[in-house]
């Protein structure tokens, strides 16, 4: 029978807590701009909405995106169960699914949104990357609603020659006073993600001029291209 050593033992203790620690902090991560997210825009929606003169017809139409912001927020408490089982909510193609979060983003908010393409952006992301870079453009799409009045929106997906691989949010919108950085505009988590990719996350802003989002990281997080099998070469009987 094989004995543990004191420092073994201890080991595996620091290794257990630094684990429960990184879940933790992943949950935070994942409640506050899967869930907080999304229940604050329906508290910004309701007071603004409780401001106005409406006819019931209006009415009917706020308890119509109350619904779908519900159905939003038990969506992704479901998803964050899904996530702890380890599948990935993205899918294979990150391009794909960031065309998918723009299109319904549009249907809900009217703001027109766009996603492009560089042409040597990889076609397959690792997991982790897929689904940090999924939530940044989530955070900004969260901060262009709530923030911004901008009437449009791009993704960009952009594979400068420096090494690394970027996804850009630009709006049309008012900009951004004050301090740019600020817990409000979701910064904290969003610079968090970039980090946890070995990136850095930078926003610019103008009075009246937009705002952009840059998310940098290395290119180690593409998946590469699976090697095409070779193909059998057929020799007719009798050569």
């Amino acid at each position: 029978m094989g004995v543990v050593s004191v420092s073994d033992a201890a080991r595996a203790r620091k290794e257990r807590a630094a684990a429960e620690e990184e879940l933790r902090s992943l949950m935070a991560r994942e409640l506050h701009d899967r869930v907080a997210q999304t229940l604050t825009a329906m508290l910004v929606d309701v007071e603004k909405f409780k401001a106005q003169q409406v006819a019931w017809d209006d009415v009917l139409l706020e308890m119509d995106a109350i619904q779908s912001s519900t159905r939003e927020v038990l969506t992704s408490l479901r998803q964050l169960l899904y996530d702890l089982r380890g599948e990935s909510p993205v899918g294979e193609s990150f391009a794909a699914a960031v065309g998918d979060l723009l299109a319904r983003f549009t249907e809900k908010t009217r703001i027109e949104a766009a996603v492009v393409v560089q042409r040597e952006w990889p076609a397959l992301l690792t997991p982790a990357a897929a689904l940090n870079l999924y939530r940044i453009v989530e955070e900004a799409l969260a901060n262009v609603r709530m923030h911004s009045g901008a009437t449009s929106v791009s993704v960009r997906l952009e594979a400068p020659k420096d090494g690394q691989l970027a996804v850009v949010i630009d709006d049309n919108g008012r900009g951004v006073e004050g301090d740019l950085h600020r817990p409000g505009l979701g910064t904290v988590g969003m610079k968090e993600r970039a980090l946890l990719l070995g990136g850095q996350l930078s926003i610019s802003s103008q009075n009246g001029g937009g705002t952009t989002v840059r998310a940098a990281f290395p290119k180690r997080f593409v998946v590469p291209a699976a090697h095409p099998e070779p193909k059998l070469k057929l020799i007719p009987q009798g050569a």
